[in-house]
């Protein structure tokens, strides 16, 4: 069934004044509170967990700037619900947050866009934080997709998604659901189930994702001017 569900989240601050976003697009972004030792975890294996924390941050940094150059508006959607100080301390207190809830990543991410629909957004894009070549210009292709499709998606190499946005009267939820997350059949999947619920869809350029030591690697030697410094 294609419809939102009243949402859990609650920013759990007086933000709740602020989230008129009737005729709005919103980016929502996914990230997690920069914890040692809990941030992309299997690149930190080889990395190292200090390592990664600092390659994390800066690919966070790279997302927020190509979200602020895009010009639309945006929630940072933490995780876990107790990081809202680190994540605030850390981005600052400008950003409107939203904690992620739910058992799994599709119930975050379904929950997330039923929070910024329920306040009145036409249009919803959600992106994650690993990604460093994401750009302002993906964005705005996304947000003209969404004036012709229901659904626009950014696949990714391993076969996963970076990037899902709706048009707030074909929002489904059934996209979020029965999917291997973190498997290379998640975009195939909700493609097929797009196809199902009868949903057009806007495809994006696929981008890489990085997660292991050889992602990183891979897209190192594929963007060699890329800079790593934080």
């Amino acid at each position: 069934m294609c419809m939102a569900l009243p949402s859990v989240l609650m920013p759990g601050k007086e933000w709740i004044s602020q989230l008129s976003l009737k005729n709005k697009i919103i980016v929502i972004v996914f990230l997690r509170a920069p914890e040692i030792g809990r941030v992309k975890t299997r690149l930190a294996r080889d990395l190292g967990d200090e390592k990664t924390l600092v390659l994390y941050k800066k690919f966070v940094q790279t997302t927020l700037s190509a979200v602020e150059k895009s010009g639309m508006d945006h929630r940072i959607c933490f995780f876990p619900a107790h990081g809202q100080s680190l994540v605030e301390d850390w981005l600052g207190k400008d950003h409107i947050y939203m904690f992620q809830a739910g058992d799994d990543l599709g119930y975050r991410m379904s929950n997330a866009l039923s929070f910024v629909f329920g306040q009145g957004a036409q249009k919803a894009i959600l992106i994650g934080t690993d990604i460093p070549d994401i750009s302002a210009d993906h964005l705005l292709e996304a947000q003209s997709r969404l004036n012709e499709k229901d659904v626009v998606i950014g696949p990714s190499l391993d076969g996963g998604y970076w990037l899902i946005g709706f048009q707030r009267n074909r929002f489904c939820l059934d996209l979020f659901s029965q999917i291997d997350w973190g498997t290379d059949s998640v975009f195939s999947t909700t493609i097929e189930k797009c196809k199902v619920a009868g949903l057009s869809t806007g495809i994006l350029p696929t981008l890489q994702d990085i997660d292991t030591l050889e992602d990183l690697q891979s897209f190192q030697k594929n963007n060699p001017l890329f800079d790593f410094n934080p």
